[in-house]
């Protein structure tokens, strides 16, 4: 498991003693931050309007550098310890590993006769 992989920021994942640090607040911050992942990479190369605008709207929420907001990216990887350049670097490559993925398996349909009928 990478440092930056979605599990890192699953309180599940902390040792036990970890966990009480985690406040409240602290916990929303890492709810909101892992949502916005899950969110952006379940839906890279989404097929229905609504796949991409959801991975639209974490993108961008992702490499915003907005300090003034309180939820904002940048703010909330400031307060949990969270390198926000490393998490930018880390979406960018799920993006450009998403988009060779999507045109390997586009090639792979397109030589492979289909198994069903449409």
């Amino acid at each position: 498991m990478s440092l930056f992989e979605p599990d890192i920021l699953n309180e599940t994942a902390l040792p036990p003693n970890a966990r009480r640090l985690l406040t409240p607040e602290r916990r929303l911050l890492v709810a909101i931050l892992s949502d916005a992942i899950d969110c952006y990479r379940k839906n890279l190369g989404g097929r229905t309007a609504r796949a991409r605008r959801l991975c639209r709207e974490a993108e961008h929420w992702i490499h915003d550098d907005d300090q003034l907001w309180v939820f904002s990216f940048r703010n909330i990887c400031d307060a949990l310890g969270v390198d926000a350049a490393a998490m930018r670097a880390r979406a960018q490559l799920w993006k450009l590993r998403g988009t060779a993925d999507a045109r390997d398996s586009e090639a792979s349909r397109l030589n492979t006769p289909s198994q069903c009928a449409v």
